[in-house]
């Protein structure tokens, strides 16, 4: 037996959640708008939202008007581009992918989506089309690409409609980002930026829509690395060169027009006037991808802060998903300089260990953890920042990078984990710091305890569930009274089964466990993955308290997870 089941009472919205709102939005206005305060909103990723590309996101799986996919097209002449601008040197390559293109040409309908395009290529060649490199890949795909026009001859664009969500914790999320703005200025902006997208330009027209807030302005910033770099050494006019070399982008200003032009105004424009644009606005927000590219924006090449990353870091408002999440963590904590996490999975983090990776250009594979050592943004210095935490299993990637962290730290190393569709909201001011947790799941914070022996590592897991207060004291962050007051009555359930439970790093089974240890009030469980033992026990300082009657609504406080081997 693996499974663990948990009480599934998905009821209608707790009074916690509103009341959480509302003491936070009221914290903010007892703060004057100086430039230290400041309020991030770092969600974990899967900000489900009605879009017309995502129409399993909306209310009844309603298809709203809009751009429903990208469209690409086999014909000779983009089959002879694709021949004579070949990006790499691997001739055997390219005239194997010249060869199956004509055959696919000769089999293909007018225009294909990318699943059609991609099927029809693996019933022709499948071996070859997996052996091309991400940059002969990409330019490939790039290449095939087409533009769609509307009637009048404007591009049709990707359309959200937030008021059809079928997920009411996205929706309260935007809320609270819109209400946030709204207290910091009588006259609220937010710029959205897609750097972390490996096509920015293709996903401004989504985040736009998302950040579509009556009386607010929001509006797409073209901060991508092409720009950087061209704005940076007077190369505008080489925009469309520097998104091949920089990005590994093609052929955008003829999908993308509208989106490349606004690219190439920026820069014309210059760095002062950039500067001053991000001063004006009241928020940022930073998508989600990869937040290695997103820092490519913020950084140069000698990891030195571009002339902007100051106006960005110091918006009253700071807004991230997922990789955008990520990228905040950086600057100076209590045990020294926080790092960015990059990459890798629980499992390959305990047999591997972590990897510092700083260069842009540096990849390691897709298993291995890895870190930028220097950091993000730095808007959040607590510790660590972690994205589709509980979801994809990530506590011991984190608790791993701990580890490597506290190694020559005098202070324990945190680490944040953020699940998905939900956000750890954190209010900055003078008078105090504090955190919450909004959204649908929870935030799991992972404290290295510096207890490495030589088989047996072991970490300290706390959860907040969403309806969460955290105060923030000591260098030490704490479920606050005023959750614990209002935390519900313990219920009955019967106790967990006493076995191991397998595959406990897969799916979001450890989240599982530890939900149902709370539940339960259960002292310790035992699960397994591979070669690993994964004990769980609490200590004097644990405890448990129930927020709310949600799926993952009880908290867990200073848990013991050791991880050991056979």
């Amino acid at each position: 037996m693996e499974r663990i089941y948990l009480p599934n009472k998905r009821l209608a919205k707790s009074r916690t959640i509103t009341a959480v709102f509302s003491f936070f939005i009221a914290f903010s206005l007892q703060l004057s708008a100086k430039e230290s305060e400041q309020t991030l909103v770092l969600v974990g990723g899967a900000l489900t939202t009605c879009a017309s590309l995502s129409p399993k996101n909306c209310e009844k799986n309603t298809q709203i008007p809009g751009k429903i996919h990208n469209v690409f097209a086999l014909s000779h002449a983009k089959i002879s581009q694709i021949k004579q601008q070949w990006p790499s040197k691997n001739t055997q390559a390219k005239n194997k992918t010249i060869k199956n293109l004509a055959t696919m040409q000769a089999k293909s309908s007018p225009t294909l989506s990318k699943k059609e395009l991609l099927w029809l290529w693996r019933d022709i060649d499948s071996k070859q089309l997996n052996s091309l490199t991400d940059q002969e890949y990409n330019f490939v795909i790039d290449m095939l690409e087409v533009a769609q026009l509307q009637g009048d001859n404007t591009r049709l664009k990707e359309q959200v409609n937030t008021a059809l969500n079928s997920e009411s914790a996205a929706t309260d999320i935007l809320q609270f980002i819109s209400g946030s703005l709204k207290v910091k200025s009588t006259n609220p902006s937010i710029l959205a930026i897609t750097a972390s997208s490996r096509d920015p330009y293709e996903s401004a027209d989504f985040y736009e829509g998302l950040l579509r807030f009556p009386n607010i302005n929001s509006q797409w910033l073209a901060l991508t690395p092409a720009l950087a770099k061209a704005i940076t050494t007077n190369k505008c006019d080489d925009l469309n060169t520097l998104r091949h070399s920089e990005m590994g982008l093609y052929q955008r200003e003829h999908i993308y027009p509208d989106r490349t032009q606004a690219e190439y105004l920026l820069c014309k424009n210059g760095t002062d006037a950039l500067v001053q644009l991000i001063k004006n606005s009241t928020g940022v927000m930073f998508n989600g991808g990869d937040q290695s590219l997103t820092r490519k924006v913020l950084f140069d090449e000698n990891n030195q802060p571009y002339p902007w990353t100051k106006a960005l870091q110091s918006r009253p408002v700071v807004v991230g998903t997922s990789a955008g999440t990520a990228v905040q963590s950086g600057g100076q904590a209590h045990a020294g300089n926080v790092m960015m996490i990059t990459n890798g999975t629980s499992l390959s983090a305990l047999k591997e260990g972590a990897q510092a990776i700083d260069a842009p250009s540096e990849r390691s594979n897709s298993d291995s953890l890895t870190y930028n050592r220097f950091g993000g943004l730095g808007t959040f210095s607590y510790g660590v920042l972690d994205t589709h935490f509980s979801e994809r299993n990530r506590t011991l990637r984190l608790g791993t990078l701990l580890n490597s962290f506290s190694a020559n730290q005098a202070q324990p190393a945190f680490g944040f984990g953020v699940d998905e569709t939900t956000a750890l909201v954190v209010v900055k001011s003078e008078a105090g710091n504090l955190m919450t947790v909004i959204g649908k799941n929870g935030v799991v914070m992972v404290k290295s305890t510096g207890q490495t022996a030589a088989k047996t590592k072991t970490y300290s897991y706390s959860y907040w569930p969403a309806g969460s207060v955290i105060d923030i004291k000591n260098n030490d962050f704490t479920l606050s009274q005023r959750s614990i007051s209002q935390a519900l009555p313990a219920i009955k359930i019967p106790p967990l089964p006493i076995q191991r439970f397998g595959s406990i790093l897969t799916d979001a089974k450890l989240r599982s466990l530890t939900q149902a240890m709370c539940l339960s009030q259960e002292q310790t469980a035992v699960g397994q993955q591979d070669a690993f033992i994964i004990s769980l026990s609490t200590k004097p300082e644990s405890a448990y308290h129930r927020i709310s009657a949600e799926q993952y609504g009880c908290a867990v406080s200073n848990l013991e997870i050791s991880v050991s081997t056979f």
